[in-house]
């Protein structure tokens, strides 16, 4: 498979129908219907109005939509650790929204990242996989393709995209490492705020040490689920709150935020047919709290 100029080839190896074609990227029976009507299904070059049996050697090509998004192009930097034609992978900083919350709707990452489209003559819409909260730093995937999106939305509800965390948590780690499950619901006393419950939404997390020091540590942390707030709200519940976690801690005057770090993002690649693993380096509040201890 390849894709140029927004033309996704499919050469076919085996006899297959279409719609089983279409079923490989999750692709949902209304959505497939306006494919067919629109014509942009082509077999050897001829369009393709409905499933029909396919031959090994036969190509596809589907034309995908060119869409660009209407908000604000915000033109600020950007640390862009990785790209191709369907992702990019953006290094998001603390301190700033992924996408609007209402408020903030012209200084986000979604507006800087438009103003790169804009700038490379890239038409896209701005569709971000996952977010990260505010004061969380790191890694956020992107997909330029809405055609792709049934397909990621499924790779991450099935936990196939993998996100790692390093964290500087307070205290002294009797071990090194923990597996972490239990349950997480909202807090009944603050709509902001998570809690461990028995009876909340199953929650699973790996903490391993990284190093100790005197009073506070460096660890990774391995979701095996996604909830809202998983990594805060475990780390809390094993009397290790992350430095200056306002919801989950106490402020700590030798970091001003959540010291959270989405250090490693991992998937498979829908084209390429391999995982695909990026790495970013602690940012540098972090990187200088753990130097100048």
């Amino acid at each position: 498979m390849k894709l140029q100029n927004h033309i996704l080839t499919i050469p076919i190896k085996e006899e297959t129908t279409m719609d089983a074609v279409l079923d490989t990227f999750h692709i949902a029976r209304k959505q497939r219907y306006f494919l067919y009507q629109k014509r942009v299904i082509q077999v050897n070059g001829t369009p393709l109005y409905q499933s029909k049996m396919l031959k090994p050697n036969d190509i596809i090509t589907i034309t995908l939509s060119q869409e660009s998004d209407t908000i604000h192009a915000w033109n600020t930097s950007l640390s862009i650790v990785y790209e191709d034609d369907i992702f990019l992978i953006v290094d998001k900083p603390s301190g700033m929204l992924v996408h609007s919350d209402g408020n903030n709707q012209d200084h986000t990452l979604c507006n800087a990242v438009k103003a790169y489209y804009d700038k490379t003559n890239q038409q896209h819409l701005v569709r971000p996989i996952h977010r990260l909260d505010v004061e969380t730093s790191g890694l956020v995937l992107f997909c330029k393709e809405p055609f792709f999106q049934p397909l990621l939305d499924m790779q991450l509800s099935q936990k196939q995209i993998k996100r790692d965390y390093q964290a500087i948590v307070q205290g002294v780690m009797e071990k090194q490492s923990w597996m972490i499950q239990a349950g997480i619901a909202r807090d009944r006393h603050n709509a902001k705020k998570m809690r461990i419950d028995k009876h909340g939404k199953d929650a699973k997390t790996k903490v391993s040490v990284c190093q100790q020091y005197k009073d506070y540590a460096l660890v990774k942390c391995q979701l095996f689920t996604g909830r809202t707030h998983q990594i805060r709200v475990h780390l809390a519940s094993i009397h290790h709150p992350i430095l200056s976690d306002p919801l989950y801690g106490k402020k700590d005057k030798r970091i001003k935020r959540c010291a959270l770090h989405a250090y490693q993002l991992s998937f498979p690649h829908p084209l390429l047919q391999e995982i695909i693993t990026c790495t970013c380096e602690l940012p540098k509040d972090m990187k200088n709290l753990l130097t100048n201890r």
